[in-house]
């Protein structure tokens, strides 16, 4: 029985054909699903760039979320894969390995935690492409063993700003198929097209075909936007009311009204702030307010804490008065699983996009290749000495020196000298137990006839004691 696959019928959401295209790769672009058209990608672009960088709430929930991921354990992982492209792929993405120097050649590979800095505007943005570019050429250092001998080299993920894209492109079946840019040239007549092959490409919350993601400002936009203008109108609150209004009682005969309106319009604090009015002219008061005016510093707390909300970083407004330290442990567990989730998308696209392409271009489609991996963000925390000792008491962990030069080096401590090392003799317990009396000598048989009557004595009266002597 033959089965015949049927194709494709339905449609997903967040795609549009394009009549304007300057591009013949494909007709379907992304049509954002967002409600609100002024966060339409790619207007949306310039005001989630104003917010991370005009926002001290928005800068620091962005740097709440990078630091734990750009701080993880970066490794990666793969039981059944050929040591010679482990070791492949590690010099060719730049993975800092512990006690490892990187080997290979200048302009050859990329380094991982740069890659990873500028991926992470996907976050703020939605989105974030990389336009993949290789280099033919020899085995680099370290690479000896591959048993190949030319090599495409990744010769760097260029990246491909959002602010540069001029459309995204997707398939009929809302696969991404490539972005547009706008050329330099302005004589030319169609925009630059970057396949999906050629592509590594970030999106966050990705939507049906919507390739425009969803940045995690999204949900504050409001509170950002609210914020914002209360900050500007408190610091002319401020500015208004500080020293109150400056009123002037003129006398028109002497003044003209003109000019008074100039005294008081020109009026402003300082050390050497002062007015000058003719001889029964008239009088300057500063009146302060009558009524009560609105205090703005609540409405912009409530905003920056929603802000926080927004992310699960609700341990950003714990202050010294509120807030007990379990709950901001709580809080902070759940933001670090929330950090964790992101992390894991970053090491699968990385995966998938790049270590994949760079293993099957030189090595074919059928070999393994390894998977890159965040680790557990909850386990770096720093490791204590006391925890390490009960480890090691506990017998779960045998000391040895790789363990000592971790520790010495995570505590800041010089090498290990066996040169000049001492024997540390071993204190003694707390609370110990006296060491037991010698036990008396045995006396001698057969020996002076004192010592033998002594012996019967002390026999005789070890008798009484134990009640022995009883019949």
């Amino acid at each position: 029985m033959v089965v015949k696959a049927a194709p494709e019928v339905g449609i997903t959401g967040g795609i549009a054909i394009s009549a304007e295209s300057k591009t013949t790769a494909t007709a379907f672009i992304v049509e954002p699903l967002d409600p609100n058209p002024d966060l339409h990608f790619p207007v949306s672009i310039p005001i989630y760039d104003e917010m991370r960088t005009t926002d001290g709430q928005v800068g620091s929930l962005i740097s709440a979320i990078n630091l734990p991921i750009l701080a993880a354990r970066w490794q990666l992982q793969g039981a059944n894969v050929r040591p010679e492209v482990m070791k492949f792929v590690e010099t060719e993405i730049g993975l800092n390995v512990a006690d490892e120097a990187l080997e290979r050649r200048r302009g050859e590979g990329i380094v991982w935690l740069d890659h990873l800095e500028t991926a992470l505007l996907a976050l703020p943005f939605g989105f974030m492409p990389f336009e993949q570019v290789y280099e033919a050429g020899p085995p680099a250092p370290g690479q000896e063993n591959v048993g190949v001998p030319t090599l495409l080299h990744l010769r760097k993920l260029a990246p491909r700003l959002p602010r540069t894209v001029s459309n995204i492109f997707v398939g009929r079946d809302g696969g991404l198929a490539g972005i547009g840019q706008t050329p330099l040239d302005p004589k030319a007549t169609q925009d630059i097209f970057i396949p999906v092959e050629r592509l590594v490409f970030y999106c966050h919350k990705r939507e049906g075909a919507d390739w425009s993601g969803r940045s995690i400002l999204r949900t504050v936009y409001k509170n950002w936007l609210i914020g914002d203008k209360i900050l500007r109108l408190s610091a002319q609150i401020i500015e208004r009311n500080g020293m109150g209004v400056p009123v002037i009682y003129y006398n028109p005969e002497k003044m003209p009204k003109t000019e008074a309106d100039q005294i008081v319009q020109n009026f402003r604090a300082g050390a050497t702030a002062a007015a000058s009015i003719p001889d029964g002219g008239g009088k300057i008061e500063l009146m302060g307010v009558t009524g009560q005016t609105v205090d703005p510093l609540p409405y912009l707390k409530y905003h920056d804490e929603k802000i926080a909300e927004s992310a699960l970083a609700m341990f950003k407004t714990l202050g010294h008065d509120s807030g007990a330290r379990s709950l901001g442990d709580t809080f902070v567990d759940i933001f670090t699983q929330a950090v964790q989730s992101i992390a894991n998308y970053f090491a699968r696209v990385a995966t998938e996009h790049i270590i994949r392409d760079l293993v099957e271009i030189n090595f074919g489609p059928d070999e393994p290749y390894p998977s890159l991996t965040a680790g557990d963000l909850s386990a770096n925390r720093a490791i204590t000495t006391s925890a390490i000792k009960e480890l090691v008491d506990a017998k779960i962990i045998v000391p040895d020196q790789p363990l000592e030069d971790f520790m010495r080096s995570a505590n800041g401590l010089p090498k290990a000298d066996a040169a000049t090392s001492r024997d540390i003799a071993p204190a003694a317990a707390p609370n110990a137990a006296p060491a037991p009396a010698p036990a008396p000598a045995k006396l001698a048989e057969g020996g002076h006839p004192a010592l033998d009557r002594l012996e019967a004595v002390m026999l005789q009266l070890a008798e009484y004691r134990n009640g022995s002597h009883v019949r």
